[in-house]
């Protein structure tokens, strides 16, 4: 690999961690918000969050082993974790004002969806990156890919306070 496609595939994964970084972290504490002022109490948000959370942390042991494992194409199979990921988050979308059994059940499962499919956007990341670049360069790679990962986020909630504040 020549210097020159080594940097664009540098800035490659930049781009990818930092958009993949708008998947996070970045929009949930706005969701929350967001239920609050459709009409669900501090409670069912708390729920809703903590669910996606604690499925994460379960799911997040077996799906590096995964993706160790598997022969998929792990391009594809982090295209996959997240478009669903992002199909899950948008699912607030559906919600409808007021405090209602069918709209937290949406929630909740969804939420869970999303716990499931981001824990292995992590590891897919990780292999590529291993993949791409070798053992030599991974640390660094790796700490590029979680800066713009973090940036992501930052960019997102940003966003997503400007446009809820245009909005609101």
């Amino acid at each position: 690999m020549d210097f020159s496609s080594r940097i664009s595939t540098k800035v490659a994964f930049a781009l990818v961690s930092f958009f993949l970084g708008e998947l996070g972290d970045g929009l949930n504490i706005f969701q929350g918000i967001y239920l609050v002022t459709l009409g669900w109490n501090e409670g069912s948000v708390g729920i809703a969050l903590s669910m996606m959370g604690f499925t994460a942390l379960i799911v997040q042991t077996f799906a590096g082993d995964i993706i160790d494992k598997t022969h998929f194409d792990r391009r594809a199979f982090l295209s996959l974790a997240a478009v669903a990921t992002a199909i899950s988050a948008s699912a607030i979308l559906l919600v409808t004002e007021g405090n209602n059994e069918s709209d937290h059940m949406l929630i909740f499962s969804t939420k869970v969806m999303e716990g499931i499919s981001s824990s292995f956007i992590g590891p897919c990341v990780a292999a590529l990156t291993l993949a791409t670049f070798g053992p030599d360069a991974f640390d660094e790679i790796m700490a590029s890919n979680i800066f713009w990962g973090h940036v992501g986020s930052v960019a997102s909630a940003v966003l997503a306070g400007l446009g809820g504040d245009m909005l609101y």
